[in-house]
């Protein structure tokens, strides 16, 4: 199956940052910052359909379609024993979430908002997205983490995996690898810290070409996330255009605060919306081969609609 994103003349949406919006305005708990454990409650897969379906709305009312992350960030084996759960429940989680995704997209069909909606088996970092793990992460300590969790996102049926926020190149290396072994495509999207680098201090050019190099060039497309537009901006004029070529994802945050100021604050920054949507289309002329937006951290609906409007065209 060709996704769906490639093909469209206009960027796809994808979500705000979900998991911020339940912690600062819906005051849930989530252990490690994982959204999982809730898809294993009535009220939590409630709340996470009514998200959803808002962000469904967003895309419908802009004209164009939308990736659904499944809530499995967290839902790789070493994730199970600081979340408290068997790698048994885990997993069963993990296809529980995609479940609750599909529904999201069966829904839409055939009403008013119905459009093409994909879904992406999200994974995240082995470890903190804000430690350094690429010295005490191998390639071969990274397939086995996720070898499990990618049998099960591709037996439950997702379009594709989409690596988030990483920095380690060996996790890189190790999801591209074993998504090909179950024929999915893969989109792998790094976070960068203020100065525009991955944290370790590698360059997001040398991070894509690597990856590219050790792979063959599986990855459908790469992606930034979880900096301010205007950091990514900054970041993307570093990058030859070739690499930039290659960027079909961006997923900014709300905040300009750096990733430490972040993980230290108290309340929710959602930043200056109208500095966000204005940075946002600054990204847009750096990628011409974007196919994907969406908001992450501190963002919610306001900004996915704010950007929605401004960008998709």
């Amino acid at each position: 199956m060709t996704l769906p994103q490639l093909i469209s003349p206009k960027p796809f949406l994808t979500e705000c940052g979900m998991e911020t919006t339940l912690v600062y305005k819906d005051k849930v708990h989530l252990p490690c910052f994982s959204s999982l454990p809730l898809v294993d409650t009535d009220s939590g897969r409630k709340l996470i359909s009514h998200y959803y379906n808002s962000y469904i709305s967003i895309a419908a009312a802009n004209g164009t379609g939308i990736v659904l992350d499944t809530r499995t960030w967290r839902g790789a084996t070493p994730w199970a024993k600081p979340l408290a759960l068997s790698t048994d429940k885990l997993l069963e989680l993990n296809r529980a979430a995609v479940r609750l995704a599909k529904e999201a997209r069966n829904n839409a069909m055939g009403g008013e908002n119905n459009i093409p909606i994909v879904i992406s088996g999200t994974m995240g970092p082995l470890r903190d997205a804000y430690e350094d793990t690429s010295a005490s992460i191998t390639l071969e300590d990274a397939r086995a983490g996720y070898r499990e969790q990618v049998g099960v996102l591709a037996d439950a049926g997702v379009d594709f995996l989409g690596l988030m926020t990483v920095t380690n190149l060996n996790e890189a290396v190790a999801v591209v690898e074993l998504a090909r072994e179950v024929r999915l495509p893969v989109v792998v999207s790094f976070s960068i810290e203020s100065d525009g680098r991955l944290l370790g201090g590698r360059s997001l050019e040398s991070a894509i070409r690597m990856v590219d190099e050790r792979t063959a060039g599986y990855v459908v497309y790469y992606g930034v996330n979880c900096a301010h537009p205007l950091r990514i901006s900054a970041a993307l004029r570093e990058v030859p255009e070739d690499v930039r070529g290659r960027i079909g994802l961006i997923k900014a945050n709300a905040s300009l605060k750096s990733h430490e100021e972040l993980d230290n604050s108290e309340t929710l920054d959602r930043g200056d919306i109208a500095v966000y949507t204005d940075g946002f289309e600054g990204v847009l002329p750096l990628v011409p081969n974007v196919k994907v937006i969406g908001g992450c951290c501190g963002t919610d609906e306001e900004h996915l609609e704010a950007i929605a409007k401004r960008c998709i065209k």
